[in-house]
């Protein structure tokens, strides 16, 4: 029997998203200074396997940028709660995603990996920018006041940058996502 090349294909797809998810991992951690060499160990593969995949170091963090703000956006809807016909439902969706236990989120919003897509290269200022003009398209039609639902993201985001730090309890947390949430709700003040 002949093999259709699937099974590579599936084992390409997964040294690379291993590869991907170590990167976000040891950036979270301990920042930009990560070799590459690193980022192989930590995903299991050889350094060969890794510039197999990435020519670079720049291509690895361009792609742990792409994915890394599309498993964002997939979080987000996943805590969309189709039941609620209301305006607000993606932002709720958002402030949840934001205030939850979720490890992925916290190495997201974690300072190490906001300092990488801070000050980074062009490549990486366009993949924000794109991600940036899907957000608030989707915001605007979301049915919340663009400037209001702009406060309540920043203060979401400020909230997620927060969890782990000294400056912010588990009950802290918790009563300030239901304050977030209480204000997404039509007629809130």
């Amino acid at each position: 029997m002949l093999d259709s090349g699937k099974s590579a294909t599936r084992d390409k797809e997964r040294t690379r998203n291993a590869l991907i998810e170590a990167g976000i991992q040891l950036i979270s951690e301990r920042g930009t200074s990560v070799s590459l060499a690193d980022v192989a160990t930590r995903a299991g593969v050889s350094k060969g396997a890794l510039t197999h995949h990435f020519a670079s170091r720049d291509a690895l963090v361009d792609a742990i940028v792409s994915d890394a703000t599309q498993r964002f956006w997939d979080e987000v809807h996943s805590n969309v709660d189709i039941s609620e016909n209301r305006a607000g439902k993606l932002l709720r969706g958002y402030i949840r995603t934001l205030a939850s236990e979720s490890v992925f989120m916290r190495q997201f919003f974690s300072p190490t990996f906001l300092m990488l897509v801070s000050g980074s290269e062009q490549s990486i200022q366009n993949i924000l920018n794109d991600d940036a003009e899907a957000w608030r398209a989707a915001f605007a039609s979301d049915g919340i006041d663009i400037a209001t639902s702009l406060v309540l993201r920043l203060a979401a985001e400020g909230l997620a940058t927060s969890i782990d730090s000294p400056f912010l309890t588990a009950s802290e947390l918790e009563s300030v996502r239901d304050r977030l949430l209480a204000m997404t709700e039509p007629g809130a003040s």
